[in-house]
């Protein structure tokens, strides 16, 4: 019953609600065709949408491919690690970022800025890809993290891969390192790889074969579909949800392919062995083709630590040590080749014919030339000299001799040229330097300063500007040893599948061609192989019997020493100051199969301190390759005869040299002071002489 007077207000009331019921039917009626919308006509769309919030794509690594030596001896593998990552999507959307962030800190032992510092560089990439915080969990905390797992949104552990050098720090610079993509490398890489595109945390060669073969040991990563809740946790498998209408398959991952490479790994530990703690490299490399047989440079690394991100502590020992484990000694350290060079200028002094087998000098212990005093590196000198003897002995003063009858230091270039001297190898590694082998042009362009004739005595016996590589020095060796071809040295000797199926083969290729005469190389020869095999040869105690092992020793200075001192015993010297010592050789002398370059930093001779390097892998290489010939029954057989005692010196030597007197600095100045020796500088684009 309405109230007196109201009868008017509610039929006014009444009247309204008319337009409220048609607003809601008109509501409803919109509400209702887009409910047809979504659910009929685009529902299958919506359907996709929807499943797609609930499933995660989840990358699976795919393994780069292995590394094994020539005999098939795995040295660089992928072992399991696990790392924990953090997606920023989930993370913020569950609003307990500090308490997520405190709680991992204390589960990994990692300090919480450091979590939001990896946090805050990822800001530049989708929210919805996953952070790296850190790598190589232990079992402990993987154990621990998957525990309090559900209470941390966005927090997973992943299984990645870790990249490991079987045999530790051997080899580790030809081998080389992996690491992380960084963003500044990212649109560099991205701009070369369009097809498979690299992402912020994938792992890229830096260093070694490691970077140089990229593009074969990189597999493609492979992709799994697992289910999520809202805050991102994965809640079970693909396999026991719903499948994704129209979704991609599950696809799995194409490995890496792998390489064999020229590398015998039981050369790379006999040379480890002999090194000891010395500082310095190695290469033995096969004359007849341009493999490389060993590659060692000492100090080194485990690349496996780099692998996985290097500790800071770890780096700065590296970046801080003396010795400088980082570089690679045997391509980007070039030095003075001191007296191993002088096969070069008897090449030169033969084959231009200002010497031959006939030609002789007398040394008295020096010559003068101009105002300047040159000396022998053996005091009392070494009486009447050949070219054999000569380069038995390392007289100084014939190499000077032949020197002055040469036109100019240009011939001694143009064969040192030949032989691979001052110019890059090309060998399939970065960073290689080109050493140096100065002409009078180069001096000119280089100084503004006319060549004198004294420079070229002093690079006669491989001193002055002068520098070489212990990769060009084996190599050098190799040419000579096989009569003149020099080859391009390679390392990669195939690429396979991950199935075994040969994918790429690598040959030899030839540099230079320039043979040398018959009896040059055998007045060469004789004389090297008096060096080892001979009583008076500077390497006389490094003799492989039967083995027919012939070679060069060389020393050389990093001090220039005062007139008065310059016959002082090297091991009386500070460590820095001593004189590196140098050995090149081959085996065996007729058909050689194996050249050997060592450079022992500060080893004060190369008798002592490069020779017995390069003898050890030389008899390891022979007995293991040639047992028939060079095994213990071989040689045991045939009385431990040399098969080149029918190559003997051409002429008696007066003053047999000791391997002490061997060890004696060389001074080209007698008025110089006790003042360090000045650098050669080091060559830059426009000193090539190419």
């Amino acid at each position: 019953m309405a109230f007196l007077g109201q009868e008017e207000q509610l039929r006014e009331f009444q009247d309204r609600f008319k337009y409220l019921y048609a607003a809601v039917f008109i509501g409803l009626g919109f509400l209702l065709i887009r409910l047809v919308d979504l659910q009929i006509l685009r529902g299958d769309r919506m359907r996709q949408y929807s499943e797609e919030n609930r499933i995660k794509r989840v990358r699976i690594p795919a393994p780069r491919g292995m590394i094994f030596d020539r005999n098939r001896q795995l040295l660089i593998d992928n072992r399991p690690a696990f790392d924990l990552e953090i997606i920023p999507q989930y993370l913020k959307e569950s609003k307990a970022v500090p308490e997520v962030v405190g709680k991992l800190s204390k589960l990994i032992h990692t300090p919480e800025p450091q979590i939001l510092t990896s946090l805050e560089k990822a800001k530049g990439q989708p929210s919805f890809l996953p952070v790296k915080i850190k790598t190589d969990l232990t079992r402990d905390e993987v154990a621990a993290v998957e525990t309090w797992r559900i209470n941390m949104p966005g927090v997973q552990v992943s299984e990645e891969i870790k990249r490991t050098n079987i045999f530790g720090d051997i080899a580790a610079h030809l081998l080389g390192y992996i690491g992380e993509v960084n963003q500044t490398e990212l649109p560099k890489v991205n701009a070369i790889e369009g097809k498979n595109p690299y992402k912020l945390g994938d792992s890229i060669g830096k260093f070694g074969l490691e970077q140089r073969m990229e593009d074969s040991l990189r597999g493609i990563d492979g992709e799994k579909l697992v289910e999520v809740d809202a805050l991102g946790r994965t809640k079970l498998d693909k396999g026991g949800g719903r499948v994704i209408q129209g979704g991609l398959p599950e696809k799995p991952p194409i490995p890496g392919k792998n390489l064999i490479l020229t590398i015998d790994q039981d050369l790379q530990m006999a040379a480890a062995e002999a090194f000891g703690e010395k500082s310095g490299s190695v290469v033995a490399i096969d004359p007849r083709s341009g493999e490389i047989l060993s590659m060692l440079s000492r100090p080194s690394f485990d690349p496996t630590e780099f692998s996985r991100g290097i500790p800071a502590q770890l780096w700065k020992q590296l970046l801080s040590n003396e010795n400088k484990p980082l570089r690679d000694k045997t391509i980007q350290d070039h030095y003075p080749p001191g007296s191993t060079f002088k096969i070069v200028t008897a090449v030169a002094g033969l084959e231009e014919g200002v010497i031959d087998e006939h030609t002789r000098f007398n040394c008295s212990g020096s010559i003068r030339l101009g105002n300047r005093l040159y000396h022998c590196h053996l005091k009392k000198g070494h009486g009447e000299v050949n070219v054999v003897s000569a380069i038995t002995q390392s007289c100084d003063i014939f190499f000077y001799r032949v020197a002055q009858r040469l036109k100019s230091v240009d011939d001694i270039a143009k064969w040192a040229r030949h032989m691979g001297m001052g110019k890059r190898t090309g060998i399939n590694l970065a960073r290689e330097v080109d050493g140096l082998m100065p002409t009078e042009e180069w001096k000119q362009r280089r100084f503004n300063q006319p060549w004198n004739g004294g420079e070229t005595l002093s690079v006669a016996i491989g001193q002055s500007y002068v520098l070489t590589t212990a990769l060009q020095l084996a190599n050098l060796y190799a040419a000579v040893g096989n009569g003149g071809t020099l080859y391009k040295p390679f390392i990669v000797k195939e690429v396979e599948s991950n199935d075994g199926q040969v994918l790429e083969e690598f040959k030899p290729t030839l540099a230079d061609n320039t043979q040398i005469k018959p009896r040059t190389r055998e007045l060469i020869m004789q004389g090297l192989w008096g060096v080892v095999n001979a009583p008076g040869g500077t390497a006389a105690s490094q003799r492989l019997p039967g083995m027919d092992f012939v070679g060069k020793t060389g020393t050389v200075q990093v001090m220039r020493i005062a007139a008065d001192k310059i016959y002082q015993k090297c091991d009386t010297l500070k460590y820095r100051e001593r004189h590196h010592g140098v050995f090149a050789g081959f085996a065996p002398a007729k058909n050689p199969v194996i050249a050997v370059a060592v450079i022992a930093e500060h080893a004060c001779s190369g008798s002592r301190g490069a020779a017995p390097i390069a003898r050890a892998i030389v008899k390891k290489y022979l007995e293991k390759y040639y047992p028939d010939l060079y095994g213990e029954k071989a040689l045991a057989q045939k009385g431990k005869i040399p098969p080149s005692s029918e190559l003997p010196i051409l002429s008696p030597i007066p003053g047999a040299l000791t391997e002490e007197d061997e060890g004696v600095t060389v001074n080209d100045d007698p008025d110089s002071r006790d003042v360090p020796l000045a650098n050669p500088p080091k060559p830059s684009q426009s000193d090539r002489e190419d």
